[in-house]
């Protein structure tokens, strides 16, 4: 199934909603992040928007092609990504791919120096230990990223925490432009949203618009600081929850 048949198929699905089960805390915010209760999870989490857009304005010169159909790497078209923070503004892809048998040293690249009030906030506010790949992902217009899933079999409810986390952000975002997911329908992006996706689940995206949509997708290792991470969860759980219950009922 291509980009299109997948989006008119699951754009007007809706996912099912959950309460949340009687558990501790950490375990509420595993049964979350596992896909139990909700695809994809609006964190409730302020971060400065407008200087965040004008930082991506200097990643320009460094994106390369992303898993593309022009490279033969891929099956998507117009994705592009740089690296923040990781082994190389350039390496945009798992450590794996460039020769590295275990886990490299992550660090800021050129580009992640430069974007002063990104790096501030991962450095400082954001609840992780610290950090894997932090990116910038960008879609051109009129592009698509296929359907496909990232499963890993080493990943499991009870070890997740043990890997590193995605976060997924919207630094611009286009308003014709769609993240879908399998069975639970269209991701409601805007810029200046920050949201988990259960990205196990078969996705698509599909940019209709006449602009960029440009992302930031940031691998958390939580660490010393999981409480946080995991009552962050729980709190925006509970208020989307609340919010959707509302408009349903």
């Amino acid at each position: 199934m291509d980009h299109n048949e997948f989006y008119q198929q699951h754009k007007d699905a809706a996912t099912e909603l959950h309460p949340l089960p009687d558990y501790d805390l950490e375990d509420q915010a595993r049964w979350i992040i596992s896909g139990h209760g909700y695809q994809y999870l609006e964190l409730d989490w302020m971060f400065p928007i407008n200087k965040w857009q004008k930082e991506s304005s200097l990643a320009e010169p460094y994106y390369v092609a992303h898993r593309d159909e022009a490279t033969g790497e891929g099956t998507h078209r117009g994705w592009s990504s740089c690296v923040l923070h990781g082994i190389g503004v350039d390496k945009t892809n798992v450590y794996q791919t460039y020769g590295y048998e275990t886990e490299p040293e992550y660090s800021w690249t050129e580009l992640g120096e430069k974007c002063k009030s990104i790096r501030m906030f991962f450095d400082t506010v954001f609840p992780a230990e610290r950090f894997a790949r932090i990116r910038f992902m960008r879609l051109a217009p009129g592009g698509w990223i296929s359907p496909h899933n990232d499963f890993s079999p080493m990943v499991t409810s009870e070890n997740l925490f043990d890997f590193p986390i995605p976060v997924n952000i919207a630094v611009d975002h286009p308003d014709d432009c769609h993240m879908t997911l399998k069975d639970a329908g269209v991701v409601p992006f805007e810029s200046g949203k920050m949201c988990l996706v259960n990205i196990f689940r078969d996705h698509s995206v599909v940019n209709f618009s006449d602009r960029p949509r440009i992302h930031i997708i940031a691998h958390c290792y939580l660490g010393n600081r999981k409480k946080e991470y995991c009552q962050l969860i729980v709190d925006s759980y509970r208020k989307q929850h609340y919010r959707i219950s509302k408009i349903i009922n």
